[in-house]
C-alpha cells in the first residue's frame, strides 16, 4: 500500500493539526478538483514522485506496473495521503465531486512533461 500515515497529531480545545509530510522535497504543488465518475491519469512518469493529499470526496486509484504487473487497487477520503512512484501507471476514479492537493518533487516542464502513456 502506498497510503502514508500522518507523522504527528495534536487535538484541543480550538481544533486539531495532522503532520502529513515531513523531510519532502517539493518543486511543485497543484490543487485539482475533479467531478464524480470522471477518471484521471492513465499515466506514469519516468522520474517524478507524485504525492497526493485528499480534501474532500472519494477516488479510487488504480497503480500497476508498466507492463500491468503488481496492480493495486484502493480508495482514498479526505485527510488521506499517498505516494505514486516513478514508473507506476496511476489511474484515478472519481466516486464523489473531491479536491485534492497534488504535490510533485520535480516541476512540470511545460516543453517536456514527464507524462507518458504505457
Amino acid at each position: 500500500m502506498h497510503m502514508i500515515e500522518p507523522y504527528f497529531r495534536f487535538q484541543d480545545e480550538r481544533g486539531g493539526i495532522t503532520g502529513l509530510l515531513q523531510g519532502v522535497e517539493l518543486r511543485e504543488v497543484n490543487l485539482v478538483r475533479s467531478q464524480a465518475g470522471t477518471v484521471r491519469g492513465g499515466h506514469y512518469h519516468q522520474r517524478t514522485r507524485e504525492y497526493f493529499c485528499i480534501l474532500s470526496g472519494a477516488i479510487e486509484v488504480t497503480l500497476a506496473g508498466l507492463q500491468g504487473e503488481g496492480k493495486e487497487v484502493f480508495t482514498a477520503g479526505p485527510g488521506q495521503v499517498f505516494l505514486v512512484e516513478p514508473g507506476a501507471v496511476h489511474t484515478f476514479r472519481v466516486l464523489e465531486d473531491s479536491t485534492w492537493i497534488n504535490l510533485l518533487d520535480q516541476p512540470m516542464d511545460p516543453k517536456a512533461p514527464d507524462i507518458h502513456r504505457p
